[in-house]
């Protein structure tokens, strides 16, 4: 993973963080890997001739990459994309595995390669997530229902980050552990760090595997991962 954690940083300031971060890579690959590019886009077209047409990817490889580097991502928040979600036509029509019914939902990658790939046609990022289905430490709003979570959307793959603003109030921390009976007794050393002086702060986690996946358009994990695991790997 990789994963920064930033002082005096809100969930703007952790978004916009993010998305410079994967267009700065992008870009990087693009720019600097031309012919690796036109190797893995050919591999990816001759691998997916046998698959089904519902299987194959949306978009070839460079023109994916290209994707995300010139849309801005669009923003909103879980709210609104469940209302999307649940007006939509393969909601409507029973064509989503996991039919979105009300609010609280938690999101399969079929919807949010939905909202990515059908709905805003450019990278995505929600906000603001029920508390009950983010961590304890993502900042409560105001409304109580929700957390200052945020979650990076790309086509393909779904979810490719994952961050929040943290929740720098200990009083309010302590009562979210014990909403989600999390023993404060064993976590004294986590609270010390609110307790003894904070701040505002935010952060989010990157696959790395899943960032390299993406954008060489590998099919299976374990390709890009330098030592998988896997059943019958291990020698010892």
């Amino acid at each position: 993973m990789i994963e920064p954690e930033v002082a005096f940083a809100d969930l703007v300031d952790n978004m916009d963080l993010a998305e410079g971060l994967l267009k700065y890579t992008i870009k990087h690959v693009v720019e600097n890997c031309t012919e690796e590019l036109d190797f893995l886009e050919n591999r990816l077209l001759e691998e997916e001739k046998q698959k089904p047409q519902h299987e194959r990817s949306e978009m070839p490889l460079k023109e994916k990459l290209m994707f995300c580097l010139e849309n801005d991502f669009q923003r909103l928040t879980y709210t609104e994309a469940i209302d999307i979600l649940k007006n939509s036509a393969p909601n409507k029509k029973g064509k989503f595995q996991y039919p979105i019914e009300a609010w609280g939902a938690d999101l399969q990658s079929e919807h949010e390669r939905y909202l990515v790939e059908k709905h805003f046609k450019k990278p995505v990022i929600l906000t603001d997530y029920p508390k009950q289905i983010k961590a304890f430490y993502m900042r409560l709003n105001d409304d109580n229902n929700t957390v200052r979570a945020m979650d990076i959307l790309f086509p393909g793959i779904g979810e490719i980050v994952g961050g929040s603003q943290r929740e720098e109030r200990l009083s309010v921390l302590e009562s979210r552990m014990e909403e989600m009976h999390i023993p404060l007794e064993e976590m004294q050393w986590f609270l010390d760090t609110r307790r003894f002086g904070t701040c505002q702060h935010a952060g989010f986690g990157l696959g790395f595997e899943r960032l390299v996946l993406f954008v060489t358009g590998m099919t299976n994990i374990r390709d890009v991962i330098p030592f998988p695991r896997f059943p019958g790997s291990a020698e010892f």
